[in-house]
């Protein structure tokens, strides 16, 4: 039997590169593939598979992207594993796609061939870090061991993301439905977390860990 995938990323060349990638291997079949989150769910719908493999920033989703998109994935089909196919590096961010029950890392700046390793993985229900993303953990421990820092919570990643992404304080509290004060003490802790002073600086630090 071969291993049913839907593919979701907002580029269509990286799309046809990982269908490419994928069909070379006689176990693995790509049944559906989608341009942003709202265009998965649907698929999903209607569609069967064994593994979604999912880029983790898709702009311009009704249901939004990252750990929204990965937290309706969780409610809905938590029965299909997950892969999210990233360029983010951010280990804090890393943790918390990996604490909404994602079994798979895969790193965009490593070979597809970690894709085809990936599907293989989690469909067994094993998981799969590529080497460079585990490096990073390895990393990061270090430093949380000797400073005791914890990462942000997801909330906390929720409302940074949001807040990096353009949207106020006020904005993100009404979609998320928390109170102002809540939603600035989550931005505040994110950024205490992080080791940022400034509001430019939780944009460069986005951009530099691919969060935006």
């Amino acid at each position: 039997m071969q291993i049913r995938v839907i593919v979701a990323d907002d580029h269509p060349v990286v799309l046809a590169g990982i269908q490419a990638v994928l069909e070379r291997s006689p176990d693995i079949k790509v049944v559906g593939e989608a341009h942003n989150g709202d265009q998965l769910l649907d698929m999903l719908s209607r569609t069967s598979c064994d593994v979604i493999i999912t880029d983790f920033s898709m702009p311009g989703s009704r249901h939004g992207d990252g750990l929204p998109l990965l937290s309706v994935l969780a409610s809905r089909y938590s029965g299909i594993p997950v892969i999210v196919h990233t360029m983010v590096y951010n280990v804090g961010v890393l943790r918390t796609v990996l604490d909404q029950g994602v079994l798979g890392l895969a790193d965009k700046r490593s070979t597809m061939s970690d894709l085809v390793m990936a599907v293989r993985a989690v469909v067994a229900r094993r998981r799969f870090i590529s080497a460079s993303l585990l490096r990073k953990f390895e990393q990061s421990e270090m430093v949380v061991n000797s400073d005791q820092v914890s990462p942000p919570s997801p909330r906390e990643m929720e409302v940074f993301r949001l807040y990096v992404g353009g949207l106020s304080v006020s904005q993100i509290a009404e979609r998320l439905n928390r109170s102002v004060k809540t939603v600035s003490t989550q931005k505040r802790q994110a950024m205490r977390k992080l080791g940022l002073v400034h509001d430019r600086d939780m944009v460069a630090y986005a951009r530099e860990h691919g969060i935006i």
